[in-house]
Order: C-alpha cells, then structure tokens, then sequence
C-alpha cells in the first residue's frame, strides 16, 4: 500500500518523541530535549541503522511544524500582551540584541569568521527558552517580583526577535550579500513586508472571523484560518523570506481577536503534534560524533551565553531606566538558550556559512545552559550585590545621573505641546513609508507574472504595460495621498514652531514651510526613483501614466481624502481594539483604561478547564478580600456580565475581569489561574438513567400541580412524562398532576429516583412502590 511506510516512520516518530519528553520531563529538563534526542535515536547518524526511512516526508511535516510553531507563538504575543509589556521592555529587549550582535561581530572577527557566520552566532544568542525561564521562576518563587517581570517579559519579545533575524537570515542566505548596505536593504525590504502584512491583516481578519463565527459552523473556522496560515507562510517565502513570517505575524493579529481563546483549543493538538514532530526532525540532523571535534565551539557559545548575553540584557534593561541590581538579576535568568537558537544554527550548518559543528554545539550548549538556569537564578541577587559593590563609585554616580536625565526627559517630552503634536504624524509617516514601500517592491514581480499570464499585447498591442502601472498606480494614489498630507501637516508645526516669537513670522513662516515642503517632495521623488522598478516597458508607459494620474488626483482629490480618513479610522479603532487588555474577551467595545492618578489596571485571568473554583460563587472565593482586586465582569463562552453579582456561579473557561493594582492583579492571576484540581470532580452525569415508575393507592402527591410538588428540589427527579390508559402525556407542564395507577417516566440517578418512590408511598404502607422496568 502506498505511503505504509510512511505512517510507520511517524508512528516510530511520535512514540519515541513522546517516550523522550516524558523522561526529560521527569529529570525536570525541557521536553524540546527529549524530542532532539529522539530525533538523534531514529535519525541516519545513529548506528547501526535508521529507524526512520522515508527522511523526505518526515522534513515535510517538519516545515508544517514550524508553521504552526510560530503561529502559536504569535498568538500568545498579541498586540495587547505587547502593549502591557510596555514600551520600556521593547526597547530593552532591542539594545540588548543589538549588543549581543555587535560582541559577536567582534568574537568572529578574533576567530577569523565571515560576517554571515558571526551573525548566525549572534542571532543563536538571542533567544532564550520562554519555558524554561518561566519555569524556573515559579519554581524559585520570583515569577511576580520585579526582576522575574522583566524577564519574562523579555524572553517572550525574544521570540519576536528570533522570528525576524530567522526571517533576515533566510534572506540572506539565499539572496546572497553580508554588506552593511546589503544588510539594510533586506531590513528595509523585510520592514515594508511586515507592516504591510500586519496592516492588511489587522483590517480584514478581525471582520473575517466575526462574520464566519456568526454565519458558519466552528470547524469551517478553523479551516479558513489553518488555510490562511498555511497561505500566508507561502506568500512569505515567495517574497524571499521565512516561512515563519507570514505565520507569525497573523497569528499576533489573530490572537488580538476575541477568537484567541477557541483558535488556541483548535490548534493546541497541531501545535504539539507538528510542533514534536519538528524538533525531532532537526535532532535528525544532530551528528554527536561532531561533538567530539565541536566541543571548544560549544564552551564558546556557553561562555558566551553566561557572560556576554546577561551583561547585554542587563545593560539593556538599565539604559530603559531600571536599577542595575534589578538588571542584573533579570539578565542572569535570561541565560537558557531557546528553541530557535536551533532552528537558526541548522540553517547555517545546512547553508554552508557556518562551522559544521555548529548546530551540534548549540544543542549542547542548551542543554548545559537550561542544567544551570536554576543556580543563576537563585543566586542573581547575591551575584548583583557583589557586583555592584565591587564596581566604582563613579560607575553607580554615572547610572544614577542618567537615570535622572530620563525621568525628566520622559515628563518633558509627554508635557511637550510640540511633541504630541507631530508624534502621531511620525509614526503615520514611518507607516505610510513602509506600506508604499511594500507596495513598490511587490510591484515588478507581479508585473512579471502579469506578462506570463496574459502576454504584453493583451487586449492592445502593448497595452498590458499601460494598463497595469495605470491600475497600480490608482492603487498607490490614496496612501501617497495621506502620506503628503501628513509631511505638509508636520512642515506647517515645523514652520510654526521654528518662527515663533519671531517679528517677521508672518513672512518667514511660509517661506520655512514651502521649503520644507520642496524638502519632503524632492526626497519622496528620489525615494520613489529608487524603488519602481526600471525597463522600456515601464520608460515608454511612464509618460501616459503620470498624465493620467494627474487627472484623477486632481478630479478625484477630496474623495481620496475621504477615503483615506476612513481608512486611517478603521486603521486606528482595531488597532486601539486589538491592543487593549479585554480584546480577546466578549467586550467588543474597549473599557476605558484606569487613569493614571489611580495607578490601576485591568487584567484578565481565564479559569482552567479543570478548575477547582468552577462551580462555587465570587462571594465563596471573596476576591476582594483575598487579593484586594475587584471582579468587573466575567465573559462566559462569548457573552459578557457586566458587575457581577456575589451570588454568580463560575464555570470552566470563564474569564475574569479583575481592576486593581499590578501587584494584585498578579497574586490573583498566579492563585486563580493556577486552581486546577488534582482529580475532575465527581458528577452523577453518567449515573442518570430513566426509569417508569407506577403511582401506588394512597399516594399523597396525587392530583397535585407540578409547580407545587417541587420535585427536582425535593428529589432531583424530573417527570419526563404520564401515562394514564391509552393516553401519554410528553413533556407535562407544571400545571398537569399524576393520579393513583399513573406510569410516570422518570429522569435521575437510581438514588434519586429512590427517593421519589419514597415520597410517592403512602405513610402507613408497608412497601414502597418499585420501578416498573
């Protein structure tokens, strides 16, 4: 039978995976270990054979692991997640990478290295393994302190950067160039892409689910987004980037959405099946024979993982205004290096660019960085305490008086009226740049396969060339448009501001602000040069192109303004939507943030399906008491109570709105999302049966209402139907009775139908009445 084979492979696969994890997970390792292990065992580097046969399949499924690895990943960095992080830890994270990189730079420069080899040491190092260090944290008990915050907040930005220096890597790789210019191009490029894609993804996806959850069944959900993955993953590598791209980038977008919490049910299966099955794949490739000549470039990368990446986490943290014993403590558990640092060193060793015993030395190291994780960790304090008393005065003078400089820039830049104004309108321009830029770049290719479709001659000789770039240009007319808009709105503040208090403003401000303009439009026109595409076909169509835009842009210019501000609010009201702390619940309209004088905030917190809270009141778990936060509202399946009250019954997945402090919101989050039971609670649910049950003489129920008998509160039965003769009664209402010799069919446990023959027998009988059958 064709592709037996293969199903055997993938059952050896999975079984020997999960035989693995469960062993390291037992030696309190990450399972990432155990499947690289088990990838090692079955792999063709293991004598005396390879228990896996059909490698080609195998590293098929792999790249789908991937997929699916990055877009879990984005899912559980949305865009609210980013927003609570701060900006401070954003930054952090970028200056430290950016040292890390610029230390490799210079250790592959002492070694004799390529440029592209150091970097791919660099880029190892810049990932840490968010389990690990999460766990270690909880177990040391430092999980809610400050310098476990940072950490973890940095570990889980950490995998965004993995994502794009993975993304540049591959790039490069296959482009070719390692020149600084070649480097900033493929930023650039990759830049544009990004923002694009996150754009174009933020405007649709959001509307798209809401409009197939409401008219289609979940699973047809579930198959347009696995498809949409799987599509933009394509699209990625088309564009000459990663796979891991596209994925990751909707998968933020998506996990912003109030779908995040079915989409991660959904696709929790294929993210640890095809998520395993990846690892196991790259241990394929692990060749331990090479460690007996790779092994002084793995105590290279563990040195470097223990001195070079907490001291530039550290500093990171510090130059962001954080005090160096809290920096410190923080870059020291940042030292476990992450699942990525393998993926990235595989595709070195399999590129050619680096040393062959690179992939295995990264394996090693992880191994013997996570071994140490603990002991770092515990001791962060006592090492930032030695350290900061052996440093010299002057140092801890120097990191004071910066940090002081920073409070008043921070507060002088927030007061300044100069920089709220043109803030926004920076960031609109850098997007609107990018966005265009997107645009340009993909323009020639998809001329290119414009030609091969449909050939230059289609419906006029030479016409295709015409047409297109007039269509694409009507394309790039409304973001240019806004994009001017915004330069001659930041050169009339400019103008304003650089003239004020002057005698001559009246005259000089029109003259700065047309100069500035003249600025602004003959660096557009030069950018713009620089990334249309060039050819005759282009040259000879360039003529009738720009007339012809012209004459729209100057008939149609108020409804390319009109259509822009639409745009631009949309753009902004699913931003603000998908960044604030309830997105992902059933307020679909963003509650106002706490103000800043009360120093609130508003956290989520989802019950797990097996939690011991399900089932008791908010007044039993008395939050207010207990952790000093307030329950605002629960979100239940999608529907929203609004001020719960204290007789309110919690049930599994239920989402708890909580206001309070951070340090309250957190020791709640910690001891309500942690409340799994040890064993599911016991439920008569399997116990219930049906059973008829005749009305004995003398029964003092008879000819009674329902309503007034009360029987699931007196016997938790209740009364499915009565059979009186020939005549059956479905589904009585509570104004119907039973009458003496009536079949009554019974809903309940045995017990509880016990019980209501108990009721049902007269005071002075005998026997109680039995069931019938």
């Amino acid at each position: 039978m064709a592709g037996i084979q293969f199903i055997r492979d993938l059952a050896i696969v999975l079984v020997i995976a999960g035989g693995a994890a469960w062993l390291c997970q037992r030696l309190r390792l990450s399972i990432v270990v155990g499947y690289l292990v088990a990838g090692a065992v079955v792999g063709p580097h293991t004598p005396p054979f390879a228990l896996v046969t059909d490698l080609e399949r195998v590293e098929t499924l792999a790249q789908l692991g991937l997929v699916f690895l990055v877009f879990w990943i984005g899912l559980n960095l949305s865009l609210s997640r980013l927003r609570n992080l701060g900006f401070s830890v954003i930054a952090a994270t970028i200056i430290g990478a950016l040292l890390v990189l610029n230390g490799c730079r210079l250790v592959g420069w002492a070694l004799g290295w390529s440029t592209t080899a150091s970097l791919f040491l660099a880029s190892l190092l810049m990932v840490s393994s968010s389990a690990i260090i999460g766990k270690v944290l909880e177990e040391l008990n430092l999980i809610h302190e400050r310098p476990g915050q940072l950490a973890l907040g940095m570990t889980v930005l950490e995998d965004a950067v993995a994502v794009a220096m993975l993304t540049l890597l591959t790039s490069l790789v296959q482009f070719g160039g390692t020149g600084q210019a070649s480097v900033l191009s493929t930023l650039g490029a990759l830049g544009a892409f990004v923002v694009f894609l996150a754009l174009t993804s933020l405007l649709l996806a959001p509307r798209l689910l809401a409009r197939v959850s409401r008219d289609a069944a979940p699973e047809i959900r579930t198959l347009l987004v696995a498809g949409l993955v799987l599509a933009l993953a394509w699209w990625a590598v088309q564009a000459g980037y990663s796979l891991a791209l596209g994925a990751f980038v909707f998968g933020a977008i998506v996990g912003s959405t109030r779908f995040r919490a079915d989409l991660e049910r959904t696709f929790e299966g294929l993210y640890q099946i095809f998520g395993a099955v990846f690892f196991v794949a790259v241990g394929m490739q692990v060749d331990f024979r090479l460690l007996t000549e790779a092994w002084p470039l793995m105590l290279l990368v563990i040195a470097l993982a223990w001195l070079l990446r907490p001291a530039a986490c550290a500093l990171g943290l510090m130059a962001v205004g954080n005090t160096s014993r809290e920096s410190l403590q923080a870059g020291l558990a940042l030292t476990p290096l992450g699942e990525f640092s393998f993926i990235i060193a595989q595709l070195g060793v399999s590129a050619g660019v680096t040393p062959p015993g690179l992939f295995a030395a990264a394996v090693g190291a992880s191994l013997l960085t996570s071994l140490g994780a603990p002991f770092l960790t515990r001791r962060g304090e006592q090492f930032s305490e030695h350290l900061s008393r052996k440093l010299p005065p002057q140092v801890g003078a120097w990191v004071g008086f910066y940090h002081d400089w920073l409070t008043r820039l921070r507060s002088r830049s927030g007061g300044s009226l100069f920089w709220r104004l043109t803030s926004k309108r920076l960031a609109q321009v850098a997007l609107h740049v990018l966005f265009v830029s997107a645009l340009l770049l993909f323009a020639r290719p998809a001329y290119l396969r414009a030609r091969e479709v449909v050939g230059t001659d289609w419906l006029l000789p030479g016409a295709l060339p015409f047409l297109f770039w007039c269509g694409f240009g009507l394309v790039l007319l409304v973001p240019l448009i806004a994009l001017w808009r915004n330069i001659s709105a930041l050169a009339m503040i400019l103008a304003e501001s650089a003239t004020a208090g002057s005698p001559r403003q009246a005259r000089l401000r029109p003259l700065l602000e047309a100069a500035l303009r003249a600025v602004a439009l003959v660096v557009l026109a030069v950018w713009l040069l620089a990334l249309l595409p060039s050819g005759w076909s282009l040259l000879g169509a360039a003529g009738g192109v720009l007339v012809l835009l012209g004459v729209v842009t100057a008939l149609f210019w108020r409804r390319f303004v009109h259509l822009h501000s639409r745009f631009e609010i949309e753009l902004r009201r699913q931003f603000q939507r998908a960044s604030h702390p309830t997105a992902t619940s059933a307020w679909s309209v963003a509650l106002p943030d706490p103000t800043a004088d009360w120093h609130l905030d508003i956290e989520e917190v989802t019950l797990p399906s097996d939690s011991a809270l399900a089932g008791r009141t908010l007044g039993e778990l008395a939050v207010r008491q207990r952790f000093g936060c307030s329950v605002v509202g629960i979100d239940r399946q999608g529907y929203g109570i609004a001020n719960p009250r204290a007789d309110t019954v919690l049930f599994p997945r239920d989402k708890l709105l909580l206001l309070g402090t951070a340090e309250q919101l957190a020791e709640a989050a910690r001891q309500l999302g942690a409340a799994a039971s040890p064993q599911p609670p016991a439920t008569d649910f399997d116990e219930l049966t049906m059973e008829s049950v005749r009305v004995p003489e003398g029964c003092p129920l008879a000819g009674r209402p329902l309503r007034e008998l009360d029987l699931i509160r007196r016997a938790g039965v209740q009364i499915g139907g009565i059979r009186r003769g020939k005549r059956r009664n479905l589904a009585p209402s509570g104004n119907d009775h039973f009458e003496v010799g009536d079949e009554l069919l019974l809903l309940g446990t045995h017990t509880q139908i016990k019980d209501f023959c108990a009721l049902l027998t007269p005071p002075t009988a005998e026997a109680a009445a039995t069931p019938t059958r």
